[in-house]
């Protein structure tokens, strides 16, 4: 995967969660081609990488055992990228508690937890960025999906309360918001979906791809944008702009 030139981050290090497949392990590739060391993070399901540090963020534990490897590791983190993330859709008239508290332990706890977990090593980092990869949809609702939804929201307003609690410090806490980027996971649902339709939502006429995430992220993570934080970063190709004017019913 080519990778946009940001001098600043070679010799760095950064924590990537849910790395071990899709758009997480998209980006670690992307650091590592820019000359960062990454940490590869993957739950117990996804453990068979070489390397890999597993936990599981659907409990406190999990984020205290995942904290505790990557301090095995180094002494330093210039980047955490919380990407780890499950989706379980469900309407409201079907949810299940058990899939509702996953839901909000991985995607909304575990990001504060682990964030708050890892602040010693943040604050001896040099570029001192967390990004947080939420979705179009914590602005944007879907029926059919109401806990990701929620949980996605959560995240995004803890990441500009964070940006604020931390910038006295030094670190910025930015988010991104992908729209519709086709990995191994998602392809079954956009094929189901059928392609030609779903791009046709999609104002720049195509699905994304991770690579078109890759830009986003080094910027946030480098100098680049050093006077940036508590910013909700689209890339979706305008998705989100045709939902909010024709709606999308799942």
């Amino acid at each position: 995967m080519s990778a946009p030139v940001f001098p600043d981050l070679a010799g760095t290090t950064a924590l990537v969660t849910g790395s071990s497949r899709g758009i997480g392990a998209g980006l670690a590739d992307a650091l590592e081609a820019a000359g960062v060391t990454v940490l590869r993070h993957g739950s117990p399901a996804h453990a068979a990488a070489e390397g890999l540090l597993v936990a599981d963020l659907a409990t406190p534990e999990g984020v205290e055992e995942l904290a505790r490897a990557v301090a095995g590791r180094t002494d330093r983190l210039d980047l955490l990228v919380n990407n780890a993330g499950v989706e379980l859709p469900a309407r409201l008239a079907e949810l299940d508690a058990a899939a509702l508290s996953r839901t909000l332990e991985v995607n909304l706890a575990a990001p504060l937890l682990l964030t708050r977990a890892l602040l010693p090593l943040l604050r001896a980092g040099r570029g001192r960025s967390v990004v947080s990869i939420t979705s179009i949809h914590d602005d944007v609702p879907y029926a059919g999906n109401v806990a990701y939804v929620a949980s996605k929201a959560g995240l995004e307003a803890a990441t500009r309360t964070m940006a604020l609690e931390l910038a006295p410090e030094g670190i910025r806490v930015n988010s991104i918001a992908p729209g519709a980027i086709e990995t191994d996971i998602n392809r079954e649902v956009i094929e189901e979906m059928g392609r030609e339709r779903f791009e046709s939502w999609i104002p720049l006429g195509r699905v994304g791809e991770v690579e078109d995430l890759v830009g986003a992220l080094l910027f946030l993570a480098s100098e680049a944008s050093r006077y940036v934080t508590g910013t909700r970063l689209l890339v979706d190709g305008g998705y989100s702009q045709a939902l909010l004017r024709y709606g999308l019913d799942h």
